[in-house]
């Protein structure tokens, strides 16, 4: 039963990732959908891996606390996340990437927050907003 959950989780992780229309960064032409065959592993990697790192660094806090407030420290947790990713892309990149291992980064980055509650929670995304969608997929919670 837990290998025909995890892949129906996983299937729901590949049908949201599909569903990002790659746009030229230079003319916003549409260059395709993200493909996700090849890439699943690494995008259910970065959505296990930010919600894991968020828990380590309120695990550090309770250690050493930080000089912001909770609220401060944690929008900074998430902006230093997507900023780690901040990237800009040609074309033929970006047509390559569609199904290769690994994905633009901003797609790593909107879907793993997408699928993040405690994002959604620090900056007050109303739901079902673009970064908050009420459909998360969830491989473990």
């Amino acid at each position: 039963a837990s290998n025909a959950a995890f892949k129906t989780k996983a299937q729901c992780i590949s049908d949201q990732y599909a569903h990002f229309v790659v746009k030229s960064e230079v003319t916003d032409t549409v260059l395709g959908n993200l493909g996700t065959l090849l890439s699943l592993g690494e995008i259910i990697s970065d959505n296990g891996g930010l919600k894991t790192s968020f828990r380590a660094y309120h695990e550090y806090l309770k250690e050493f606390p930080s000089q912001y407030t909770e609220e401060a420290g944690d929008k900074l947790f998430y902006l230093s996340y997507a900023q780690s990713w901040c990237s800009k892309n040609t074309d033929a990149y970006l047509r390559g990437a569609l199904w290769q291992k690994y994905p633009p980064t901003r797609f790593r980055v909107t879907g793993a927050l997408q699928n993040d509650a405690e994002f959604a929670r620090v900056f007050q995304c109303p739901t079902d907003s673009r970064l908050n969608p009420s459909n998360k997929c969830l491989l473990w919670e």
